[in-house]
């Protein structure tokens, strides 16, 4: 048994299965941790969560997930910072949206694109804050510098120099595929990132439930708070019901009480004959 599990194929990296794993942690999220016993199944979800998002990105970007990279050499030397900027090309292509597509739905991508190789990703420069109008209040201040030149990606990583130029490079390589316009309905990556602002807000549909009713049952249960109680018995669906009884629904009752209480002989109980009065 143990070497069946152990051999098991992990499930493929969809969005149908990354729906469920994020309901699956919404749905943990809400019951209460009682003495830490979710504490390794929250990791393991987040490593699954993890796992397929990466393995989504590399074959939207990469056109495969067995394309690996790797392995760091060991460290040598001191630590070193480096940093690289590469610029938008903003004048080129005025009217796409580089910075949604570099920072992903709530900064996923780029998030993901730091976890891939290590490095810092920042978007700087002009038209790099989303409030355009806070934008203009903070040119020209301490640390925000960085506002007066144009549009660009700062990447920064720091390790020892051996390993701080491949992390480097590599991220430099990954940026540079962001910066490419793909053309209007054959952006693999653009619509990863609606899929994942979908389930993010709930709204995307797993293709395996076909009615939206249903679809929404699950999503309100995967939200909804639950409390972990004892073993109750299940109760039939007639106890449920407290309606005032009429008057009439005794005379059943009464006759069943009476029919039992009639001795094997043919007579009734003496509890139930008149006593007669001394």
């Amino acid at each position: 048994m143990v070497g069946e599990m152990e051999t098991k194929e992990k499930p493929k990296p969809t969005p149908d299965y990354l729906m469920q794993l994020m309901n699956d942690k919404k749905l943990m999220s809400s019951l209460p941790n009682f003495c830490g016993i979710f504490n390794h199944l929250e990791r393991l979800l987040d490593e699954e969560i993890g796992r397929v998002r990466k393995d989504m990105y590399n074959d939207t970007l990469n056109g495969s997930t067995d394309k690996r990279t790797s392995e760091l050499p060991d460290a040598v030397g001191p630590i070193a910072q480096l940093q690289e900027k590469l610029y938008v090309p903003v004048k080129e292509y005025p009217d796409f949206n580089f910075v949604g597509r570099i920072l992903g739905p709530r900064g996923l991508t780029a998030k993901q694109l730091e976890a891939e190789t290590g490095c810092k990703i920042m978007v700087r420069g002009k038209g790099s804050m989303r409030d355009k109008k806070k934008e203009e209040q903070n040119r020209g201040k301490p640390n925000w510098e960085h506002l007066n030149e144009d549009l660009h990606v700062l990447i920064t990583v720091e390790d020892s120099q051996n390993r701080a130029e491949i992390k480097l490079k590599r991220a430099v390589e990954e940026v540079k595929k962001l910066l490419v316009p793909a053309a209007e309905g054959e952006d693999s990556l653009k619509k990863m990132q609606l899929m994942e602002l979908a389930i993010l807000n709930g709204t995307y549909r797993d293709a395996n439930i076909k009615s939206p009713a249903l679809a929404f049952s699950l999503a309100a249960t995967a939200q909804a708070p639950r409390i972990i109680t004892g073993h109750s018995p299940v109760m039939p669906t007639a106890a449920l019901r407290t309606p005032a009884p009429a008057a009439p629904t005794l005379m059943p009752l009464i006759r069943q009480i009476q029919t039992s209480a009639i001795m094997p002989t043919g007579t009734p109980h003496p509890a139930l004959v008149p006593q007669a009065a001394d």
